[in-house]
């Protein structure tokens, strides 16, 4: 069940509840409860002045030690019985001590069965929220007929103030922050499982291990070349002066006149209050992070690019106000999760305004809060090795951490921050074990537990900046992490053509524009090119990534003169195993072909709430291919999502379900993995490769509990061949069928050749049946022969098919070949092959024969051999037996292998099992080794040794024992 809320929250809901907000049950608008009874020399009133909830709040004020009790036993007694519930409260404490509120819940007879204490070192307003089980006592009765709150010994006289109090009935949130008043807070979470936005009060105690020492000449010119660079950058995302002026300025001022803030007599402020997201009501005219985010973006702009000063004031007092209700130093405000995708303005703004906070003496008081909140303080020690969620925080805080960097008081205290940051980057930049966040191996970005490009790209922009600010300095990043990240740059670059990435990597944001490479991530290659050449070429910069960038289109014109003789790099090629996605690509010239599956560590897709609601097919042996446009991209490829059928992913073999059934079962996350370990790609000499995906569907509603698919794509240079065996349901209600292509039309007219028949009727419906072999093109000049299918089906159509997002139905034109299978298929299967972008004689040619042979295809293992290249693909599902060559092969394990021109062997020995033996949402634990066996007829060598092979031999054979990792493919040659 922990898993389970994990990924609710990953989900972005915004409630605990299912609601828009949360709501206190108990208020101080019409009186003080007569629940509330305050003991000793203490009394209640209400205040005006402070609230959090409506326009009242409770204070309690006290002259002598005292206790407040709370008698609300059906309250109590409710929320005692629900699961994960506790104690929700805001408190405004007016005069920080070194002591403690302490909470107790008291039994009918006096027991103490819970408590706990709230830390009162602090001014202002603070969230408690605490379950119960995390409570100090007992917990020996939940019968518990008050809760008491005594005042500190150390204060004996003072007040404080209560609002939005609630004993839940629901579960609190499973991020609830640990902070400065409850540092020790949600403890039933390891450190791994409580995220990185939650870890800010533990990160607070760390202490530098990096001395503080006044910087030299050279590192204090290096420190203000770095602050001329964070202006360019933060300049970079600043709007035009009509924007801000018609459309950023009135909105933020709307804001701010309906918060009606100001300052109090007393200290501190008052006005519209400031919630998380989860608690926030906005219909209340209650603030978000984004709101101050927003106002003081505003105000900054206005005086520092228009030179309007009419607002400076507002920009402080909305800030004052932000620290007074509790974006402040040591504060958790509850839940804190994702906080960081909306603050990065205000750290914009305070660097913008640095010259003015340092002139009203606010420096260290406003710091204090946004080193906090960046959390700088993590890279006080260096980067801890399997630490999770890297892509979030190196998307939404290396900028506040770099500006909280440099906004320190004095120039010892932003060496040192800079030192410590530039190590912990470098560090984080390592690559990360297991299914957590961070950089693969094979190259994939994760996220969420999976290879996930979407997040993958606001993480590289991020970084790239860091470069452009460090390049040249001590503070930019090792060697070793500059590999490490081109790496990963390079990766992104060649599973995307030419920004455009498939729909099986897309995670929830299919075939739209989140599933492609922004401009500033574009930047990052040539940013992270300056740092200096990484090929031994001698050049000033990395002549690789710069390539990159130009093919990218990269059109940054300081960047540009930067990199000035540098030239675009050609389309990558070749074929590339991305194990940790269960993922291949494989390209020539200016094509690319995404192939895609999931396994038991690998999800299929990402469900969540509002995002890719039927996209159930996304891995399920998906063969994307884009081949079309100039430069080439996914919607010229003709994949576009108004009419898109969700069933029918290329290559994909599905039940064809109504879209009602489609849509997830589940009204929140689903990241569905499965049971079946292999499924994956493997390649031969890195141009070659093949996809194995082993099907087998869950128990869950609307799903075909147990249907079951064996899939294999062998990729020969333009030739794709495609095997389907032991395709077998019990859905006798609605098809199976393997899915060709799906085109969105241009024009209705667009050609399709059929069975050497040409066609540009609109619409259009044609089947052959029984044919031994056909031939057909799609709209975009590819071609595929399908053999011995029972029947093969073409239409052109209007499509109607509901947005991924808002359900709202959208029509398109599209063209769709498909294989049906018929209802509640047995043992049913196909082969086919695609053509991709052939000349007309390569046309004329496959049209009179195959180009490959097929050994095989069954249950046991799909064996296909390749008549141009020379290369056989064997895709063992079980284990595997032949007379010649190769005479057996362990299950789960995929081989390629051809016969050199100087009569040696080449052979690569696969599993794509990432050998994670920890099932959970993620884990940690590093890819373990996998041996498989390969045995040969006849006494062969390795050509050079491979500590990765152990070979022997006996009666006329040979024995090879392949220890695999990463699913990664171990290549060898042999020699007779």
């Amino acid at each position: 069940m922990r898993t389970f809320l994990l990924s609710m929250l990953l989900a972005g809901l915004v409630t605990v509840t299912g609601r828009a907000a949360i709501d206190a049950k108990i208020t101080f608008e019409e009186g003080i409860p007569k629940t509330f009874a305050a003991c000793g020399n203490s009394e209640l009133s209400l205040s005006t002045d402070r609230y959090k909830d409506g326009r009242h709040s409770l204070r309690w004020s006290w002259s002598a030690p005292a206790r407040l009790t709370v008698s609300d036993y059906a309250s109590l007694l409710r929320s005692l019985k629900a699961r994960k519930s506790g104690l929700m409260v805001w408190i405004y404490n007016t005069r920080a001590v070194d002591d403690d509120l302490h909470f107790e819940f008291l039994t009918a007879t006096g027991e103490s069965e819970y408590n706990f204490d709230f830390h009162l070192d602090y001014v202002g307003w603070r969230a408690c929220w605490i379950k119960y089980e995390d409570m100090e006592g007992s917990h020996a009765s939940k019968s518990i007929t008050r809760m008491t709150v005594r005042t500190p010994d150390s204060m004996p006289e003072g007040e404080i103030f209560l609002d939005r109090m609630t004993f839940t009935e629901f579960p609190i949130h499973v991020q609830v922050t640990p902070d400065q008043q409850i540092p020790n807070n949600n403890k039933h979470l390891t450190r791994r499982n409580l995220w990185h936005w939650a870890r800010l009060w533990e990160w607070e105690q760390y202490e530098s291990d990096i001395p503080l020492a006044e910087p030299s000449a050279e590192q204090i010119a290096e420190l203000d070349e770095i602050a001329d660079r964070v202006t360019e950058v933060v300049e970079m995302s600043r709007s035009s002066e009509n924007y801000i002026r018609g459309t950023i300025l009135p909105r933020a001022l709307k804001t701010f006149e309906a918060a009606a803030i100001r300052r109090l007599p007393q200290g501190g402020t008052t006005g519209a209050p400031y919630l998380c997201n989860d608690e926030c009501n906005r219909q209340k005219g209650e603030l978000r992070a984004d709101d101050f985010e927003n106002m003081l973006n505003a105000f900054a702009l206005s005086s520092y690019l228009l030179g309007d000063d009419s607002h400076v004031d507002d920009f402080f007092l909305v800030f004052d106000h932000a620290i007074d209700q509790g974006f402040a130093f040591g504060s958790g405000t509850g839940t804190n999760h994702h906080y960081g995708y909306s603050v990065r303005k205000i750290y914009d703004a305070m660097w913008l305004m640095r010259d003015e906070i340092a002139r009203r003496g606010k420096t260290e008081e406003y710091v204090r809060a946004l080193t906090y909140w960046s959390s700088l303080s993590e890279t006080r020690r260096p980067y801890l090795y399997g630490r999770d969620e890297l892509l979030d925080s190196w998307h939404t805080l290396t900028m506040p951490r770099v500006i909280s960097a440099m906004m320190q008081p004095t120039a010892a205290q932003r060496l040192q921050a800079m030192k410590s940051l530039s190590r912990w980057i470098s560090g984080s930049l390592d690559f990360t074990p297991g299914t957590i966040g961070g950089i693969k191996i094979d190259g994939t970005t994760f996220h969420h537990g999976g290879f996930y490009p979407n997040y993958s790209t606001g993480a590289f922009a991020a970084l790239g900046y860091f470069c452009k600010l460090t390049v040249g300095t001590e503070f930019q990043l090792t060697e070793q992490a500059r590999r490490r990240l081109k790496h990963a740059l390079m990766t992104l670059d060649f599973y995307t053509n030419l920004r455009s990435w498939g729909i099986g990597v897309s995670g929830r944001h299919p075939i739209n524009k989140n599933s492609r490479i922004p401009d500033a991530d574009v930047k990052a290659f040539g940013y992270l090119a300056l740092q200096g050449d990484l090929t031994g070429s001698g050049l000033a910069y990395d002549p690789e990534l710069a390539g990159a960038y130009l093919r990218l289109k990269g059109n940054d014109r300081k960047l540009n003169a930067a990199l000035r003789g540098a030239s675009p790099t050609p389309d990558p090629e070749g074929f590339r195993v991305l194990n940790y996605g269960a993922a291949g690509i494989h390209r020539r010239g200016s094509w690319m072909v995404t192939l895609k599956a999931y396994n038991t560590d690998v999800w299929c897709s990402e469900i969540y709430t509002k995002d890719n609601r039927y996209g159930r097919y996304q891995s399920y042996g998906t063969v994307q291919l884009f081949a079309t446009g100039s430069p080439v991209s996914a919607e010229e490829s003709g994949f576009r999502q108004e009419g898109w059928d969700w069933n029918r992913v290329p290559g994909a073999t599905t039940v064809h379900l109504p879209f009602d059934q489609l849509n997830s079962p589940l009204k929140g996350t689903l990241m569905e993995r499965s049971t079946e370990r292999f499924s994956g790609t493997s390649s031969l000499e890195g141009r070659n490769g093949v996809l194995a995906f082993k099907l087998l569907e869950k128990d869950r509603p609307t799903f075909t509990a147990g249907a079951r698919a064996l899939k294999s794509v062998f990729c020969f240079d333009n030739r794709l061949v495609f095997l389907g065996s032991g395709i077998t349901n019990d859905n006798a209600v609605y098809p199976t069928e393997t899915t060709l292509f799906q085109l969105a039309l241009t024009d209705p007219a667009e050609e399709i050749e059929f069975d050497n028949e040409r066609y540009t009727d609109f619409p259009l419906s044609l089947s052959r049946s029984g044919a031994k072999r056909l031939a057909l093109s799609d709209t975009k000049g590819n071609f595929y022969v399908v053999k011995n299918a029972p029947e093969v089906v073409v239409v052109k159509q209007d499509q109607e098919s509901p947005n991924d997002k808002t359900h709202a139905l959208r029509q398109g034109r599209f063209v769709v070949a498909y294989l049906p299978h018929g209802t509640a298929p047995q043992q049913a299967g196909y082969e086919y092959a695609l053509y991709v972008q052939p000349t007309n004689k390569e046309i004329n040619r496959f049209l009179k024969r195959d180009t490959y042979e097929v050994i095989r295809r069954d249950d046991t293992a799909h064996v296909v051999r390749d008549l141009e290249s020379g290369i056989t693909g064997y895709v063992c599902w079980a284990p595997y037996a032949a007379e010649a060559p190769v005479a057996a092969i362990d299950a789960e394990t995929i081989v390629m292998e051809r016969t050199d021109t100087d009569g040696s062997w080449i052979m690569s020995v696969c599993t794509p099992d990432l050998g994670l033996t920890e099932k959970s949402y993620t884990t940690p634990q590093e890819s373990q080794p996998l041996v498989k066996r390969v045995v040969l007829q006849g006494e062969w060598l390795l050509a050079e040794p491979n500590a990765a092979v152990e070979r022997s031999a006996a009666e006329g054979r040979t024995e090879l024992k392949v220890t695999c990792l990463h699913g990664q493919p171990v290549e060898f040659r042999l020699r007779q």
